[in-house]
Formats: structure tokens, sequence, C-alpha cells
């Protein structure tokens, strides 16, 4: 299944006009005042003493390569960031001494969580890293290795490489592989990072543990290109099996212990290198050009998947692998920066709910904010790296909100199943053309969104034939939409955020569907927004196209700071800065004790599919709370039993909304927009002021005020616009 087909290329030169167009309502200034961004100074290195930054095993190819750190300022810039080169290079010092602090507090200690092996691989890797207690880590990865490596050769065989297994001989306990790859390629004998910490007893131990790994389950096949979308297991599992299985190759294929031997499919370690080399040289341009996630957002699963990134931008030893994938991070957390408010990402997520990713303690360590947590819970990997954030995605955290006016960001999204099979058969393959749209509308005190998809969208199963949504079930899980508040006044988030309340906390209104058996809710709901309209909808549960574990549908008021009112069955909340009307459609809610809880109520004549409207409005917009009230109260709302009309009247655009059933999927009709259908396969992958492209265009358009660039992932350069 070939994945480079595009199914829109147009030029450059129209994402470069969608950028001007909306250059304005974020920055304040047009594209003619602001000037480029030139050729920026290399960033201080971090004090080496006996702990040093890693270094490049050799110098980028690349004539116009361009570096992270804060370039001179443009002779104009726009007064909201004034000073940013300042704020640039006081981000990127303080983001040393967090990391540096962070793992010089695991390495001061014998352990890290969470205990066994993978604490153990974590602790060694910090503490190698500071060079400290290097006996004791070589102890500790040689006894785990050796035990390893004498049940392996007992067996004759790889043993099953599964999460359930993580408490067995493995040495990396499944999810630490990629801190134990880590550390034998920053420590071994011939690195070109920190070579010689390990011992060579460690080394060769570790070399021959994860031989008995890859030998069996690394395959050159896989690498094909045509396997560029597929997936073997969900995302961040695939991001834990073949970036390593071509690090461990990279590693391998010159020793002579086992450059001659044969992994299970016949071809040596040089050979999965050069696949896998390869493969990897183009997986950062495959998402540049078609999205950039599956798991978009994912509570538990977005600090398994970044630190792969992390390791291939630094240890691949093809500097092409390691310059592309150091573009795709840039571009990846320009894109989280752009849809967060103070680091809590917003917009469209799948396998999320609210305030419980601990990834946003994992980007600490990159922006160090004042008074908040910073460190890896689950891997160390960032505190010994040393890449720096870009300037924009610095600038959006820190300087660039609230924006002068509202926008819109549209990004396609990954997940949509192909019907074909893979290179191999091994693994599930993904369309290129995804039609799924994390959408968002942000304003200068909020940030409203969610994932635009089509409910309907169907397959025939391969084992029945039957129907069978064409989603993949790591994309339709626990679907999160709704709006978080921007207040300035709020305190930086903090994990959970259900249990760590305070006055100042972050506020957000969310749907929240109950669980009815083991596992997290599969397709519960699907939504539709339009800027500041968004309707979400329950779905009945069904097998194939309908809902797995899906419950009651409520919606849930966070924050302490919300005022409510509650008026011809619109629940209207406020922080003050930011409003929002909820409705539910089909009947009454019902509120639990807590008063942030309001539940739909049940009966038998009352759809099961629950439909919530929501409107939002910014104080930039409405005179006041009661004001913004007045107008949602007026404005036009028609529902019936398989449709709703609703017209706002600040903008004037009537949106129809048509219930799904999934009894009856094939009887579904996409929203419209004054009477057209939303588009769920755009001309482009990027789009709103910070980020532009076109679909299956490898360039990107970045723009944050000052900062104008273009990421050209075909020649693998970094230029101003």
């Amino acid at each position: 299944m070939r994945t480079d087909k595009t199914r829109h290329r147009y030029p450059l030169t129209i994402a470069a006009l969608i950028a001007a167009a909306t250059l304005l309502l974020f920055t304040g200034c047009d594209d003619s005042t602001v000037e480029t961004v030139r050729k920026p100074e290399p960033a201080p290195s971090e004090p080496t003493n006996d702990v040093a930054t890693i270094p490049a095993p050799e110098p980028e190819p690349a004539p116009s390569e361009s570096t992270n750190d804060a370039p001179p300022e443009p002779a104009e810039v726009d007064s909201k960031f004034a000073g940013y080169e300042t704020v640039v290079s006081d981000t990127h010092q303080a983001s040393i001494a967090a990391r540096q602090t962070a793992r010089a507090k695991v390495a001061a200690k014998d352990e890290c969580w969470p205990g066994g092996a993978w604490g153990d691989t974590m602790w060694a890797l910090c503490a190698l890293y500071q060079n400290e207690k290097t006996e004791l880590a070589n102890q500790r990865l040689l006894e785990r290795a050796q035990a390893y490596v004498v049940a392996q050769r007992a067996r004759a065989s790889g043993g099953d490489f599964l999460p359930e297994k993580m408490n067995s001989l493995s040495p990396w306990a499944y999810f630490a592989i990629t801190d134990y790859v880590r550390i034998l390629c920053l420590f071994n004998a011939e690195s070109p990072h920190f070579r010689g910490r390990l011992q060579p007893e460690t080394e060769a131990a570790m070399k021959e543990a994860l031989w008995w790994l890859v030998k069996s389950k690394s395959q050159v096949i896989d690498a094909s290109l045509d396997n560029l979308l597929v997936l073997q297991g969900t995302e961040n599992h695939d991001l834990t099996l073949r970036p390593n299985y071509y690090l461990v190759a990279s590693l391998l294929k010159d020793d002579p212990a086992f450059k001659d031997q044969r992994y299970d499919d016949g071809h040596s370690a040089a050979e999965h290198f050069a696949a896998y080399n390869r493969f990897f040289q183009e997986w950062p341009v495959q998402r540049i050009k078609s999205g950039l996630w599956f798991e978009i957002g994912a509570d538990t699963y977005q600090k398994y998947s970044w630190p792969a990134l992390f390791n291939l931008h630094e240890l691949s030893p093809d500097p092409l692998v390691r310059k592309r994938f150091g573009m795709l991070m840039d571009i990846a957390f320009i894109e989280e920066a752009q849809v967060s408010v103070n680091g809590r990402r917003g917009g469209g997520r799948s396998r999320a709910g609210y305030g419980k990713n601990n990834f946003e303690s994992y980007k600490n360590l990159l922006y160090a904010p004042d008074g908040a947590a910073a460190n890896s819970s689950h891997s160390k990997v960032i505190e010994t790296s040393s890449y720096q954030l870009p300037a924009a995605a610095i600038l959006l955290r820190k300087m660039a909100f609230p924006a002068y006016s509202s926008f819109v960001i549209s990004n396609r999204v990954l997940g949509e199943l192909d019907s074909g099979q893979s290179t191999g058969g091994k693994g599930t393959p993904h369309a290129a053309d995804s039609a799924q749209i994390n959408y968002a509308y942000r304003t200068p005190h909020y940030i409203l969104g969610s994932t635009l998809q089509n409910p309907a969208l169907s397959m025939s199963s391969p084992s029945t034939g039957e129907p069978t949504l064409k989603y993949a079930g790591i994309v339709r899980q626990n679907r999160w939409s709704g709006i978080l508040f921007a207040d300035p006044d709020a305190r930086t988030p903090r994990i959970p955020a259900l249990t760590n309340r305070a006055d100042d906390e972050l506020c957000a209104i969310f749907p929240e569907i109950d669980k009815t058996r083991g596992g997290r809710p599969q397709h519960g709901n699907w939504s539709f927004q339009h800027e500041d309209v968004l309707f979400i909808q329950r779905i009945d549960e069904l097998k194939g196209m309908g809902s797995y574990s899906t419950g009651r549908m409520s919606m849930r008021f966070h924050g302490k700071k919300l005022d409510k009112v509650e008026q011809d069955g619109w629940i209207f909340a406020s922080n003050g800065k930011a409003y929002t009307a909820v409705k539910f459609l089909d009947g009454g809610y019902t509120w639990d004790e807590s008063g942030e809880l309001a539940s739909p109520l049940t009966g038998s004549r009352i759809a099961t599919t629950t439909r919530v409207l929501m409107q939002t409005g910014d104080m930039n917009v409405y005179d006041s709370f009661k004001a913004f009230r007045t107008v949602v109260l007026a404005n036009s709302l028609t529902i019936q039993r398989d449709r709703v009309a609703y017209q706002s009247g600040r903008n004037g655009q009537r949106l129809e909304w048509f219930r799904y059933d999934a009894h009856a999927h094939k009887r579904f009709k996409l929203p419209t927009i004054d009477g057209q259908a939303i588009d769920l396969r755009p001309e482009w992958t990027f789009r709103g002021p910070c980020l532009n492209s076109q679909f299956g265009s490898d360039q990107v358009e970045v723009t944050v005020g000052p900062v104008q660039a273009i990421y050209d992932f075909g020649k693998t350069n970094i230029k101003d616009k």
C-alpha cells in the first residue's frame, strides 16, 4: 500500500495567502510590517564539567540549516513580541537548568519510580548522563541483561514482547526500551556522545539482550516504504518498537559479535539498518504531508510516543534522519502550543479525558514555567536531551496570547483505516487521505475545540463482511471536545485536575461519558463544530457501526470561578471573561451533588442518543454575560427528532446537524453550513495563523509574530519566508 499519493497538490503560495489573511488576526500586524527572521546564532551550550550535552555525531549537511536559538530582533516587531529574543534565550537556559535539576534528583537516589527494571533503566540513564554512580549503574544493567540472556539462551528464541510481560525478566520492562536503547547509544565504547561510560561487559550483555529481541521481532519487510502509515499495534506501541529496531541495528551492524549473524527473517543487521534507515528518512515527510498524529493529545500515550522522536533526532547515525526528526518535532511542538492554554492542550483529542495528561510536566522541562512541576514520569529521555524548542513554540506559550482577534485552526488527523493489506501482512494500514479534522476556534479568552469526523464512515469487516467503522480504535476511543477558558489569572494547570482543586484553577466545560463495561468508551460520541458553535451527540451501543462501553453522556462544568445561570433550558456559564451556553436538546437535565456535572434526564420518550448544543462567546464580542445570554436566547433554534437547525445572530450562518443512528448508518447526512456539507478531506494539512501547508506538500509555513519560516522537508532545510 503506497502512502505517497496525494489527493490535492497546490503551490505553496496558496498556503501563503491563507497565512497572510490570518496574520493580522493573530499578531496585530500585516506581513508587510514584519521583518523576516535572520539566521539565528547557536544556543549557549550546557556547562560541561563532567556532564555534557549531546553533540551531533557529525555536522549536518544542509547549507541553510537553522537552529532553534533566538534570532536577532527584526527592525520592526509588534510590541507584543518586543524582547522576544530574550524570552527565547531565557527559556532555553531555564530548560537546561530544569533538565539538569530533574536528572540530578534522580541520580542522587539509588532508585527511581516505578521501580523494577523500568525504574532501574531510567535511574541508570540519569546516573550515567551525570557521570555519577557509574559502577552501580553498570552493575544493575549487567545483572538484568545477563539474567535475560541466560533465559533466552535456554529457550533458544526470543520471548514474547508484550506489556503484560513487563514484570518478567525483560531488562527494559517494555516501554523503558526507549531509555534502554538510549543508554547503549549514548555510552557505548564507540559512541560520539559520551564514549565509554558503559563497561565492556555491560555493553556486550545489553547488546546480546537486545539481539534476542530484535532477531525475532524485527523484519526488513516491515520497513517497506509502503508501510509508512502502517501501525504495529497502537501508535505509541509502534513508536516503542520500530525506532528501537532501527537504532539497535545501527549498533549491531558493525559489531564483530553480531554483524554476521542472521535475524529470523534471514537478513543481517546491516540489511535491517539499511531498510529502516530509508524508512525513517521518509517517516517525518509522510507525517507532514498527511497529518502529525493518530493518538492526538492522548492522556496516557503522548508520554510514550514523544521520546522515540527525541531518540531518532539525536541518536540516528544518519544526519538526514536526525535533521528531519528535529524539524518534525519543531512543527509538532508549534502545533501543540497553538492549541494549548498554559500548557494544557485543547482542541479535539482521542484516548483522553480532562486534566489527566502527564505529558504536561514533560513539556515543562522544555518551557520551564515558574512554579510548575517539570519532570518525566515514565521516561528520562527529555531530561537527557539537548533538543531546544523552536522560537515559534516559545512565543506561542509565553507571548502570543491573548490574540488580538479570533481565528480557526483546522488540521488533518490520521486515523482512517485503509481497506488494503500492509506489505508483509503485519500491522494495520491507514489512509493518507484521512477524513478527520482537528478543529479549534480560539479567541482572546477561550479555545473551543473538537474532532470533525463522519460517524457513518464504514468499510466491510475483513472477518464478517458486515459494515464496520472505518476509523481506527485509537482515534475513536474517549474522544474529547469542549472549551478551555484562557484566563491569565489562572494558575498553571495541575494533574489530575479533578482532585487538585483551587479557586484559581483553569476552567473547562466538556462531555463526560460513563463506562458500561471493561475498557474505555469507543465511538461514544461524535461532534460538529463551526467557529463558536459545537454540537455533540452520544452514539448508541451497537457492534459494527455503533459504540462500545458507552453509558450516559453528561456535561461537566469544571472550575470554581464559573458562574452559572439557568434559563429556558439553557445552562449559561462564565468565568468573567468568556461565556458558554449549553443546552440538552432532547429533554431536561439534572445536577449531581457537586453542582458541576449536568446529566440528561432519562425516560421512554427521551432519546438515548443525547444531543448537546454549545454556544460560546468572548467579552471582546459581547458587552456582558447578560448580553451574551440575551443574544443566545434570541438565536433561531429548531429541534426535530433527527435534525437540528441553529442560526447564531453573531455571524448569521445557518447550521444544520443530523442525528446519527447506528442502526441505520447509511441514512446519515453530514452537517451543513448554509446548505453546504462540511468537507472532511480539505485541500490543506495545516491551516491557521501559525501553520499552513497544502495536503500532500512537504513544506510547512510557520508564522508566529516576527518568526516567519518555511520548513522544507523535501530539501531538508528551514529558511526565512
